[in-house]
């Protein structure tokens, strides 16, 4: 039997992660015997792991781009939350089942209101991107009483299947999608939910300067900590804010879920810029 829990996380590519030294440093600092380790797989090695779950010696994991919708068919329960979204990012194993969560939404929500000081009751906000992460920040502007949620996507049809099923849900939201040509621009928030930003010659998904300077730019990517989609809007004069607060927020609330414990936030923030440093 062994003596220390196994974590880690699934996607691709991986080469950005900053999850495994935030979660050991958590657990070293409450004197638990942790591993995280990450698990960048293709889809082919994907789908094969996942189908043999339970054989796995993982006691949870994390999932990111692009399974997170994906990892759904293959768990055994899922939180409300996580399906209402069609999204997991975080999987617990208990009794021999695995339950699939979206801390997503807590992360993105604690980081817009903490660091962003962003409160969305009564806000118009465009959503870049239809996948899991566009999904959880669609759902958790909607839950705040966000007044019109507008997804853009390259693949309409995409944005519009998360429309319908969210219009369900909050009949009181105004939900639309539409292509990049038809940007609102009268909005409150921007939020960047795609990997458009990760390397360096990606070209951003709108003009900032096209829209109020009140905007205010989220882009989830963290690692390069500016985006050019950032850097133009901070050019512009808008305030920004990156993804690494998300990244401390959903993962402190994983690691409760997993350990049953408290995350020590304060030591996984300072895990997360010094890894910045290097």
């Amino acid at each position: 039997m062994k003596d220390f829990s196994l974590y880690g996380i699934f996607g691709f590519p991986l080469g950005h992660t900053l999850s495994p030294v935030m979660q050991e440093s958590a657990a070293r600092a409450l004197g638990l015997k942790v591993f995280y380790l990450p698990f960048e797989a293709g889809r082919k090695d994907f789908f094969r792991l996942m189908r043999r779950l339970p054989d796995l010696v993982l006691d949870g994991f994390n999932v990111t781009v692009p399974y997170k919708e994906e990892v759904c068919r293959f768990l055994d329960r899922l939180e409300p939350s996580a399906r209402a979204i069609g999204a997991v990012n975080t999987v617990v194993r208990r009794g021999g089942h695995w339950t699939g969560f979206n801390t997503d939404v807590t992360g993105f929500l604690a980081a817009l209101e903490k660091e962003g000081k962003f409160n969305a009751r009564g806000k118009r906000v465009l959503v870049l991107g239809a996948g899991g992460s566009a999904r959880a920040v669609a759902y958790a502007l909607a839950k705040r009483g966000a007044k019109a949620i507008t997804l853009v996507n390259r693949t309409k049809s995409r944005a519009r299947k998360i429309v319908k099923r969210f219009q369900r849900l909050f009949p009181g939201v105004e939900f639309r999608e539409t292509g990049r040509g038809a940007c609102p621009m009268g909005v409150d928030l921007v939020v960047n939910a795609t990997s458009v930003g990760l390397r360096p010659r990606d070209r951003a998904l709108v003009r900032p300067s096209d829209f109020s300077r009140r905007t205010l730019f989220m882009d989830l990517i963290y690692k390069p900590a500016e985006t050019r989609l950032l850097r133009q809007a901070r050019e512009s004069g808008h305030r920004t804010l990156n993804g690494l607060g998300m990244l401390l927020y959903q993962g402190a609330e994983a690691f409760r879920l997993w350990t049953g414990r408290r995350a020590p936030v304060s030591v996984m923030r300072a895990a997360l810029k010094e890894q910045g440093k290097n």
